[in-house]
């Protein structure tokens, strides 16, 4: 709760009654984009927490209340995006198709493929480096079929990197896969204004392409 009243501003709207009942208001919360994307699986239940705390503290009468995310604190901007270079044929050209469509998106359809060719791709990658019979999950429950391609690839980096040593690079790696598969899960989860929709789509591209080089790295240690 905290975190999330740090990082957002309230917008108040007088509510349809106010004439009965002045102090009735609707509460618009928006966040900055990192907090809200955070955030966004306990949405629902933040909202009715925060309205009533603030009913049961305060002389205001709030009817609705929702988070949003504040598009004007995103910082992601463009820039040219160039694919990593590996040994598998089928994720290079995998990268070049996300960049090129990504290039020529115009629309809100174009910016959802590229949140879906992202996780294919992702899910390629998933399939070249695991091997059922060398990465084994330490929680026997986790899903490891293919399709689960985020399941796959921490279980792939945590029998790699096993060890102090490599406890560093490990921290990196699992962090980029967790940052690729949720830029995925928001694109394709949310609906955005067109703008903010190219900005998400965007990030759903970098995200995939720089745990595509840590990967690779990982592939190439001794």
């Amino acid at each position: 709760m905290i975190e999330i009243l740090n990082h957002s501003f309230f917008d108040f709207e007088q509510h349809w009654n106010y004439r009965t009942f002045p102090n009735a208001y609707n509460i618009k919360i928006y966040l900055t984009p990192d907090v809200y994307s955070k955030y966004y699986e306990l949405k629902k239940g933040t909202q009715d927490i925060l309205k009533r705390r603030i009913n049961d503290s305060t002389e205001l009468l709030i009817d609705k209340l929702e988070l949003l995310p504040d598009y004007d604190k995103l910082e992601l901007v463009s820039t040219e995006v160039k694919p990593i270079y590996t040994k598998w044929e089928q994720i290079n050209s995998g990268q070049q198709k996300i960049i090129e469509l990504l290039e020529r998106s115009t629309e809100s359809t174009d910016y959802q493929n590229i949140g879906n060719s992202a996780r294919t791709l992702m899910d390629k990658l998933a399939r070249e480096v695991f091997n059922r019979d060398l990465h084994k999950a330490d929680d026997p429950t986790i899903e490891l079929n293919n399709g689960k391609f985020k399941n796959q690839l921490n279980t792939y980096i945590a029998s790699e990197l096993k060890g102090k040593k490599n406890k560093g690079l490990r921290k990196v790696a699992i962090s980029a896969i967790e940052f690729v598969s949720d830029s995925i899960d928001l694109m394709n989860s949310t609906t955005h204004k067109l703008n903010a929709e190219k900005h998400f789509a965007e990030l759903c591209v970098i995200s995939a392409i720089s745990a595509i080089s840590i990967v690779k790295i990982i592939d190439e240690l001794e």
